[in-house]
């Protein structure tokens, strides 16, 4: 390796290091205020770590918020327990992602989509596992629920445009 990769991937070593190190201070509610972050906070840094391929500090994220009290809302219980599923799944770690999946799945009508994208990221683990029946099964309750989802927003816009 020359001088000046290895230099280059020292630099960027250094940024990955500062960014985690930027996520994790705002997670500890660092930063000058002193405060702990709410719950809401915490969904926002571990989307952006899910989104930067950082899935373990994406997940401790995620397992803060299920283990902090006063109890989150359950939209945001609902998110992040799909979000760490999706960590997990990004990881390799399909058992442990099914379990959180499940979990949004219990939650779903706290989520925007209805749980349409638990029950396609459920498809998407089973068919990795290789249970077709069970992905099957996750696929066709994803389209019920988009169906109904759109029928909704339709009969939602119809009602609006009559103002």
């Amino acid at each position: 390796m020359g001088g000046e990769e290895k230099e280059e991937k020292e630099q960027q070593q250094a940024e990955e290091t500062a960014t985690r190190e930027e996520h994790a201070a705002s997670a500890e509610g660092a930063g000058g205020d002193g405060e702990e972050k709410t719950a809401e906070e915490l969904l926002e840094i571990g989307g952006a770590f899910l989104q930067e391929g950082k899935y373990e500090e994406a997940i401790k994220i995620y397992e803060e918020i299920l283990k902090k009290r006063p109890r989150p809302t359950l939209p945001t219980l609902a998110k992040a327990c799909n979000d760490c599923g999706v960590a997990y799944a990004s990881l390799g770690q399909y058992e442990l992602a099914i379990k959180f999946f499940n979990a949004a799945a219990d939650l779903r009508e706290y989520l925007i989509d209805d749980g349409i994208s638990v029950f396609q990221n459920l498809a998407r683990v089973y068919s990795l596992l290789g249970d077709e029946q069970k992905a099957e099964r996750s696929r066709k309750i994803a389209e019920k629920l988009q169906k109904e989802f759109i029928r909704r927003n339709q009969e939602i816009q119809q009602m609006f445009s009559q103002f």
